[in-house]
């Protein structure tokens, strides 16, 4: 594996703007939320930031995947309201990239997150997916 440092500094952000569309709404699963954006969406948008960030630098065949995400909201925002997510890398330690995440809309603040992301090969985590996928095969076979 290469080192990541060689590759990725932190400060390196990346941002992605969107539009509060019904799609968005649908994570709530309330009747009573269903004009505001919902956290799936969010967490969504986060990951295409993050992504964005990092993913076209590192080497053909590396690709960085989610580990852990915490979403905390400050404002809500309604159907139509206009948004930017920005990710920032703060940390990398190893293969694991740690951001800093914030989301504005015209008056400020309204959702701020850290995201970790780790940098794997893609085929050898698609080999480790396969292998688990038929260990379960086999379990459900001897049930």
């Amino acid at each position: 594996m290469f080192d990541v440092r060689n590759i990725l500094t932190p400060g390196l952000f990346a941002t992605v703007k969107k539009t509060v569309e019904v799609d968005d709404t649908v994570g709530n699963k309330s009747v009573h939320l269903n004009q505001l954006l919902s956290t799936s969406s969010c967490v969504q948008s986060i990951i295409e930031a993050c992504m964005k960030t990092v993913d076209h630098l590192l080497p053909e065949g590396y690709i960085s995947i989610g580990k852990s995400i915490e979403v905390v909201h400050e404002a809500t925002a309604m159907l139509g309201v206009s948004l930017e997510f920005k990710a920032t890398l703060t940390e990398i330690e190893g293969n694991r990239l740690l951001f800093q995440i914030s989301a504005n809309d015209a008056l400020g603040i309204i959702l701020t997150a850290t995201h970790e992301r780790v940098v794997v090969n893609h085929m050898a985590l698609m080999d480790r997916a396969i292998e688990r996928a038929e260990k379960l095969k086999k379990i459900r076979e001897l049930l």
